[in-house]
């Protein structure tokens, strides 16, 4: 009897979970939905580039080449525009600040259910999995990043590629190695290479006794995303980080020792005087009743609680002295910074330290009532509590008396039956991060109105320089900083100095823009430059374009797109074809150079009158050396790069179908097999 209840208890266990998950989310993050998140990172970067990869795919056009901005610079070879990403193709349903919300909600959903399925595979029962999905999907920690929506994509890979990494180690087969390729390729191309590196590592940790099939695996993973990572490492070597990061910058924004104690208490430093600390994260919090349950957990399985620890004192930089020395010792760690990174997995693995604590608690002291009363007195108790705190501001007090009436719930629903634990339980963990959300944590700090447009007034032609201080340029004055279109300088600006929000451009023409934004004005032909001192207005002659309270637009005249050379005269040029990987120009009369106001790079090649010309690097832009007799010179961005991981992706996705039709083929001939022996 019981054997035969087993597959039909599984069968309802699945969409049992996967509902509680998905409707627990919507009840913590539901308007997330309907408003776009707003961050620094989000206005500054995501969505410009998201807008710029939907209008070139509507267009047919793969985005090789992002010629809007740092004078142009590879766009796809950035992980963190997520070309190749599947879940992209989401953007071409509509504008990205409309899909946004959603996009990034489907991400927090797939962690929790990654992780649900994880904690299965990690042994936990059915119930205890269930909250391990939840704790994951509404940790406050996990939901910070909404601010880094590349960060939060590579977070919703990591519990599937460890999961499927343990099932793996347990069952080796050909269809498991597959299936774990495709997870390990995903995580790359969500364009956190952090999180993937972190998902490798704890790979390693599952199938360390399975070498042949992780390097399968993994292998396979690589060769899918080669097309992605191959034109990555190649923009890694030629940008500013290729030499490495120092110590002091790579360090930047590390956890402090003070803000240990956010992770734990909600309230303590909330709202307080937070100079000096890191603010790559707004909320650190990981979450009451998740830290409680996860700490019974933690005491249970030590590995868990040292991989936990080790994490912790990477993410206090030098505080912690363990990132310093993987930092200068480990190959490749000097091409990292922001210990507080270190921090991401945290969700998964408290939350699966959680499914060990609550399998615990079912098999402790047996239940004593049925009625759940006990229990959602106290969770009500939380909402009012919540409530005044979010009026009352922090303090020690409120900080204890938060956690400790967590403790008091989940003791009450320890007294209760197997079934009525596991909902009491679930509904302490979705009430307490569903208002600290809403109410006074990450939520509430990014939900955005209406998307950032550019005053119609203005309405730069040409290039624009934006040489203002970025550090000004924040959540707090956003509708200034859009009328000017500042956080829209990727797409309208021509170039900007993003310090901070990109990966490094060339380096010559980024330190130029940083250090001398006059010369590269006038060098990499601006028309338009925005001020946000006007100290610096004598600086740039010109007529006044725009102005508002914080920011002043200045004309400065629209220099050609190119500059022909021949004799000591110049001649300004613009393009006859001008897309983001191609430009053509046609020479009124022959010439010695021809100067392109765009980032030199490799994978630029050129032809004049249809005879192959080297591409050659004048002060950070292209040119092209000319004989004096061409009429027609023709550049286009092709990257051997590019070609060679495409040439590499398409190889790997001809094995991945050979592997799958031959899988196929074999469970196909087992089942026969089976059906005449019976």
């Amino acid at each position: 009897m019981s054997q035969s209840k087993n597959p039909s208890d599984r069968a309802r266990a699945v969409p049992l979970a996967c509902a509680s998950v998905v409707l627990a989310l919507l009840i913590s993050h539901g308007t997330m939905l309907a408003r776009q998140p707003v961050s620094p990172d989000i206005l500054f970067l995501f969505l410009p580039n998201a807008s710029f990869l939907r209008e070139q795919l509507l267009q047919g056009a793969l985005p090789l080449w992002n010629p809007l901005l740092l004078a142009g610079h590879p766009f796809l070879a950035e992980l963190q525009t997520q070309v190749l990403y599947p879940p992209s193709l989401l953007f071409l349903l509509a504008p990205p600040e409309r899909v946004l919300g959603p996009f990034l909600f489907a991400h927090l959903v797939w962690l929790g259910l990654g992780t649900w399925r994880l904690a299965r595979y990690s042994g936990a029962s059915r119930r205890a999995a269930v909250l391990a999905g939840l704790a994951a999907g509404l940790s406050p920690l996990a939901v910070e990043h909404y601010a880094h929506p590349n960060m939060l994509c590579g977070l919703s890979w990591v519990p599937w590629v460890w999961g499927s990494g343990r099932l793996l180690a347990r069952r080796p087969t050909r269809r498991g190695m597959v299936l774990l390729g495709v997870l390990v390729a995903c995580s790359v191309l969500a364009g956190s290479p952090e999180l993937t590196l972190l998902a490798l590592a704890g790979l390693a940790g599952c199938l360390w006794k399975r070498t042949r099939w992780t390097l399968g695996a993994v292998g396979l993973g690589a060769g899918l995303s080669a097309a992605t990572w191959i034109p990555f490492l190649e923009l890694l070597v030629r940008s500013d980080r290729g030499t490495g990061i120092g110590v002091g910058e790579a360090t930047s924004f590390a956890l402090s020792p003070a803000e240990v104690l956010d992770l734990a208490l909600p309230f303590v430093r909330f709202g307080a005087d937070r100079s000096g600390a890191q603010s790559f994260q707004s909320v650190l919090f990981v979450g009451a009743s998740i830290l409680l349950l996860a700490a019974f957990g933690l005491w249970r399985r030590k590995r868990l609680a040292v991989v936990c620890g080790v994490l912790v004192l990477l993410a206090l930089g030098d505080a912690g002295g363990l990132f310093t020395a993987f930092h200068r010792w480990v190959p490749g760690a000097g091409l990292f910074r922001f210990p507080i990174k270190f921090l991401s997995p945290l969700p998964v693995l408290l939350a699966l330290a959680l499914a060990s604590g609550f399998s615990a608690w079912e098999r402790g002291r047996p239940a004593t009532t049925r009625r759940p009363g006990a229990v959602f007195a106290m969770v009500g108790l939380l909402g009012a509590c919540a409530l005044a705190v979010a009026g009352a501001g922090a303090g020690w007090a409120v900080s204890l008396a938060w956690v400790g009436l967590m403790g008091g719930a989940l003791l009450a629903s320890r007294r209760l039956a197997p079934a009525p634990r596991g909902w009491a339980v679930a509904a302490v963990i979705v009430l307490e991060c569903a208002v600290f959300q809403q109410g006074v944590g990450t939520l509430a700090n990014r939900s955005g109105g209406a998307p950032c447009r550019p005053s119609p007034d203005f309405r730069p032609e040409g290039r624009v320089a934006y040489d203002i201080d970025w550090g000004r340029v924040d959540v707090a004055h956003r509708a200034e900083a859009c009328e000017v279109g500042v956080p829209n300088a990727n797409m309208a600006g021509g170039f900007a100095a993003l310090e901070g929000f990109v990966v490094p451009a060339p380096a010559y023409v980024k330190r130029l823009v940083r250090e001398e934004p006059e010369r590269a004005a006038a060098l990499l032909g601006a028309a338009v430059v925005v001020i946000d001192d006007e100290a610096k207005r004598a600086a740039y002659p010109g007529e006044v374009l725009f102005q508002n309270e914080s920011y002043l637009a200045v004309r400065l005249g629209r220099p050609g797109r190119a500059l022909l050379e021949s004799g000591g005269e110049r001649l300004e040029l613009e393009p006859e074809v001008d897309t983001p990987s191609r430009l053509a120009f046609v020479l009124p009369r022959g010439g010695e150079r021809l100067t392109v106001r765009d980032a030199w790079f490799p994978g630029w090649e050129a032809e004049a009158d249809g005879r192959p010309v080297p591409v050659l690097e004048a002060e950070g832009l292209r040119a092209v050396a000319l004989r004096g007799d061409e009429r027609r010179v023709e550049l286009r961005y092709r990257p051997g790069s590019f070609r060679t991981g495409l040439t590499v992706s398409l190889v790997s996705l001809g094995v991945l179908g050979l592997l799958c039709l031959r899988s196929g083929r074999r469970n196909h001939t087992r089942g026969n097999a089976l059906m005449s022996q019976n």
